[in-house]
């Protein structure tokens, strides 16, 4: 009887260490400064742009290749 409960107070010490462990970790964690969140905003937002310009670009050469098929399947109807 007595072996069962040492046992048990054993284990929840050993919990208990690792979770105090865990948030030591978490708490030495390096912390992003306000600069460096602006900065990866901003690259993020430049990064957000560029793609919305490739995108403008690959809808215009679609459009395109859209109105010369067509015109292609006129023809051939013709």
């Amino acid at each position: 009887m007595m072996g069962g409960w040492i046992f048990w107070l054993l284990v929840g010490f050993l919990i208990w260490r690792f979770v105090a462990r865990g948030r030591c970790a978490r708490s030495h964690a390096p912390v992003r400064g306000r600069r460096d969140r602006q900065e990866s905003r901003s690259e993020d937002s430049d990064y957000v742009d560029a793609l919305e310009t490739r995108l403008a670009n690959l809808e215009e050469r679609l459009d395109f290749t859209e109105r010369l098929l067509s015109g292609r399947k006129e023809q051939a109807a013709s």
